[in-house]
């Protein structure tokens, strides 16, 4: 269960930072993944309703004979999940369905509204799954059933090498505790608060993008795993996530300009910046660790954050 828990939350980290970055295309592979998974878990026998019609509206998942639906999504807003019953309603698909549930990719959010609907109404709580549903569920299967379904996990989501994880998880770990240490030079304020990822790298760094979309994208495999675990499992209270925020923000910003507004350069300057501060550690620091760090706190926006008067 700890395992089949960790690759779960992996991927969900994974494809919220994906989705953050414009890049889609794990949403299409996911519905795949989650029919068999959903088919496995709950006994289901849904098959992929795209396979039958193109783009089928408002549902991507179906079992006919037991009269289910899934609706498969990154987006965790709730007017998602009022227009997909919206949608639903006016689908031909609403008088062969009873039952329709959406399933949220990332982490669902705190919803006010305990249900949704009119002439076809869902219930929040029990309606809207997200992975964390999805392992209580499965926690409570018989122990045959578990294993198959964390054989079906391993056989899809292939564990990062052993031979790697400490080098990779020392350095992202150290570089966490240098950013919550007590006292930082730089702090204050001048950026904006809402982070807009997508227009700050192809708008205000179109030319740097291919570069460091395609660097970002050839780490996330490797550290996308271990940053999500150290984070779900570190005291906020100790390792204080808004001054780490601040601190980046500040002297990235003044790292950048430095750099003259290259951001390549200045994200190798502040590698390296932060390499000698592990060494002076005594950590033994993995280079791409680093730069995937600060990339990540980048699409983020807490490295080289837009400013209230740039457009973003």
């Amino acid at each position: 269960m700890e395992k089949i828990t960790n690759k779960l939350a992996i991927l969900a980290h994974e494809v919220e930072l994906k989705t953050c970055l414009n890049l889609t295309d794990i949403n299409i592979h996911a519905e795949f993944f989650f029919c068999d998974l959903l088919n496995l878990i709950y006994g289901f026998e849904l098959i992929n309703a795209n396979t039958i019609t193109s783009n089928a509206k408002a549902i991507d998942l179906v079992d006919f004979n037991k009269r289910i639906a899934v609706q498969v999504t990154s987006t965790s807003d709730f007017q998602k999940i009022k227009h997909t019953i919206d949608g639903f309603v006016l689908s031909e698909n609403a008088n062969k369905i009873d039952r329709l549930k959406i399933l949220i990719l990332t982490k669902k959010k705190k919803y006010k509204a305990l249900t949704y609907g009119d002439s076809f109404k869902i219930q929040i709580k029990d309606d809207v799954w997200d992975y964390t549903d999805l392992i209580k569920t499965i926690s409570a299967l018989p122990p045959e059933k578990i294993k198959n379904i964390y054989d079906y996990l391993e056989s899809q989501l292939p564990e990062i090498k052993n031979n790697k994880a400490p080098k990779e998880v020392s350095t992202i770990l150290g570089m966490i505790k240098i950013l919550s240490t007590e006292d930082h030079p730089m702090s204050g304020n001048g950026f904006l608060d809402e982070p807009d990822p997508h227009k700050k790298i192809n708008t205000r760094f179109s030319a740097y993008a291919d570069y460091l979309l395609g660097i970002y994208v050839s780490l996330i495999s490797t550290y996308a795993g271990i940053l999500a675990e150290i984070s779900s499992q570190s005291d906020a209270g100790i390792l204080n996530l808004n001054k780490i925020a601040v601190y980046l923000k500040r002297f990235s910003d003044s790292t950048l300009n430095e750099c003259d507004g290259d951001p390549v350069k200045a994200l190798n300057k502040m590698t390296d910046y932060y390499a000698a501060k592990l060494i002076a550690d005594g950590i033994d620091y993995d280079d791409s660790a680093i730069q995937y760090y600060l990339i990540d706190n980048m699409i983020r926006c807490n490295v080289f954050p837009n400013k209230a008067s740039l457009p973003c």
